[in-house]
């Protein structure tokens, strides 16, 4: 009896804890409920208010489901891929609803996948989040952003901070002193340049993204730290620790990501790995950025910067802490500038295929300027930089290409006191609430801003003549964002574009080689996908291309 007895109490004891158990879930479900509900009434009655202000048109707007419901249908009726870079969206709304692209902006509430968003692609609307009084950014990208950076840097800091840091690595991007290091970005080239070559006897299809990323990365290895990163021959340790941390970024909404209970471990490891490998770049720059002689990297300079504006004391002794800053500026500098440059010079050389009469032009622009032998153009460049200067139609390949092709928009906070005006109807739109989206994809191919906005034009950017229907409009031009938080890598990049162009395209072809069953997004097989592991626009397969020696 006793043992029965004590079995049944066993027993009892067994369901009280699973009853209990159920009932805590129970009430845990409820109060999600409870809260998600409450959130989704906030939402869409603050959603709904910026809906009602007169002249404002609203696309078609569910309480439960927001838009998007219309967002999918389009998607569906368009036969979007569903790697479609999400930038897309704005400009496909605007193409389906006149009045979206004649009002040039397009409330999309997509919550809860993300706070709303207001996507602006009206140049001078855009201006006035951006340049007449700039915005902070939102809130959630700085969330992204900290287990990256502690959201200390260029990207994602604010105030004092944002101010100290841009003041600081000015220098170093300045066009002075980035043409001092074109002599050792053109050695990175050369390298490059041996690739293709090699590619071209080879006869084989590649990425081509592959390609221009480990090219980037040793240029901006040499522009940022003074060192041969050597990408282009073998893989980077600090490289493979960055890029593995921006794969875990939840911006793309990956619940996977979200739910990872290691995804917080991983960081720290990745984190520790990255500020391992790069302390001793930065240590041999501390020791020795007063006695370097010649050209100076911007990591050398943003430290005489430090020492000479910020704290004095810190002549022969810099803070560990501010080193530690350091690195998560360089870690910023790094991602941005290989990656954004890569995707460009990829999509230039897929242009130019298509359009051999502006390669032509190019190529005689590159033999008036360097020479007619392009093995001269290398040490000349090298002798003589400025002379990147005298390419403008090299350049307007570039803006061209960044005009067609931009890899990401700008997002800022909307607050309570802020609000949009429509400079031709007067409409003011509220932005409390909402994201706001400079959208440059939908801004570059506005045809209320742009003649022949879809055609490969790099005469847009040579002429002159302001009559000419050609001739950009003020502020509709706007890759790198304009305002006092525009890219501080715009000129490095630029640089880097123009040089790598004159030191490949007259002596390599580059064929586009997807194949017939690579997926098309309306008639294009080049579209911007949105990578798991990428926050930018990068092509579709990377962009699959066949090299081959000019004229053969």
């Amino acid at each position: 009896m006793a043992a029965g007895t004590a079995e049944d109490s066993g027993s009892r004891g067994v369901q009280a804890y699973y009853g209990f158990a159920i009932k805590a879930v129970g009430y845990l479900v409820l109060l999600g409920v409870a809260w998600f509900s409450l959130r989704l009434y906030q939402v869409r009655t603050k959603v709904r208010q910026a809906g009602k202000v007169p002249g404002v048109f609203f696309i078609p707007h569910s309480f439960l489901f927001g838009h998007l419901g219309v967002i999918t249908k389009l998607a569906i009726k368009l036969k979007s891929p569903p790697t479609l870079h999400g930038q897309m969206m704005p400009l496909l709304l605007a193409r389906k609803y006149p009045e979206v692209m004649e009002a040039g902006v397009v409330y999309m509430d997509i919550w809860p996948i993300s706070p709303p968003l207001f996507a602006v692609f009206r140049p001078d609307m855009m201006a006035q989040f951006t340049q007449d009084q700039s915005q902070p950014k939102h809130p959630f990208v700085v969330r992204e952003m900290m287990p990256f950076t502690g959201a200390m840097d260029l990207a994602s800091s604010e105030g004092q901070e944002w101010k100290v840091g841009r003041s600081m690595f000015n220098p170093g991007f300045s066009l002075k002193n980035l043409l001092s290091l074109v002599p050792a970005f053109v050695e990175e080239v050369m390298v490059f340049r041996r690739r293709l070559g090699e590619l071209a006897d080879k006869k084989e299809t590649v990425k081509m993204e592959n390609y221009t990323t480990d090219l980037t990365v040793d240029i901006i290895g040499r522009a940022v730290l003074g060192a041969r990163i050597e990408a282009q021959k073998k893989p980077v340790k600090f490289m493979d620790a960055m890029v593995g941390q921006v794969a875990m970024l939840y911006f793309n909404n990956d619940l996977q990501k979200m739910l990872n209970p290691l995804i917080p471990i991983r960081h720290w490891i990745l984190n520790r790995t990255f500020h391992n490998e790069m302390m001793p770049y930065i240590q041999a720059t501390v020791r020795n950025y007063e006695k370097m002689e010649g050209p100076k990297t911007i990591l050398a300079l943003a430290l005489k910067s430090y020492v000479t504006e910020v704290d004095a004391s810190a002549r022969g002794h810099i803070p560990p802490a501010f080193l530690n800053r350091v690195v998560n500026h360089i870690k910023m500098f790094l991602f941005a500038g290989h990656d954004t440059t890569a995707t460009t010079l990829a999509y230039a050389y897929y242009e130019l295929s298509r359009n051999p009469a502006k390669l032509a032009r190019l190529r005689a622009e590159l033999d008036d300027v360097l020479g007619t032998d392009p093995e001269q153009a290398a040490p000349r460049i090298a002798a003589d930089p400025a002379l990147l200067n005298q390419l403008p139609y090299t350049l307007g390949v570039v803006k061209e290409t960044l005009r067609l092709w931009p890899v990401v928009g700008t997002v800022r906070n909307g607050s309570a006191g802020f609000t949009l005006l429509h400079p031709d109807t007067g409409i003011r739109y509220l932005t409390d609430g909402w994201v706001l989206f400079g959208c440059s994809k939908a801004a570059h191919v506005n045809p209320n801003f742009w003649s022949e906005p879809e055609a490969f034009l790099p005469e847009r950017f040579t002429t002159r003549d302001e009559r000419d229907p050609l001739h950009p409009v003020k502020n509709a031009f706007r890759p790198w964002e304009m305002g006092p938080r525009n890219c501080i890598g715009q000129e490095l990049a630029s640089l880097e574009l123009r040089l790598v162009l004159a030191l490949t395209v007259r002596e390599f072809d580059m064929e586009p080689a997807f194949s017939e069953s690579s997926e098309s997004f309306q008639g294009e097989k080049a579209f911007q996908v949105q990578l798991k592991e990428m926050i930018t626009a990068h092509p579709n397969e990377g962009m699959p291309m066949t090299i081959r020696r000019a004229g053969v």
